[in-house]
């Protein structure tokens, strides 16, 4: 299962296999083993899946230090500085 879930991943982010080198930067190198570590705790409590799902989101954190994804958190931050809201 893991297995499928890393090739999934490999695959979706254009990873052809066929190059043997990659150049990263230390703090993403960082956050990917960071992710790894996480999918890999995800892998063993597989049965109990609210730990697992827990995880896998740690995992995705990690890995949206890289891509800089927005967290629910930094929208509502967005929205509040910018916005009047009730006054």
């Amino acid at each position: 299962m893991l297995l499928i879930l890393k090739d999934e991943i490999l695959k979706a982010a254009g990873w052809g296999g066929s190059e043997a080198v990659f150049l990263a930067r230390t703090r993403h190198l960082h956050a990917l083993g960071i992710a790894a570590a996480h999918v890999a705790t995800a892998g063993e409590r597989i049965a109990q899946l609210e730990l697992c799902a827990e995880e896998l989101r740690l995992a995705q954190s990690a890995l949206g230090s890289i891509t800089g994804a927005v967290t629910a958190d930094d929208l509502l931050g967005k929205i509040f500085s910018q916005f009047c809201i009730g006054k």
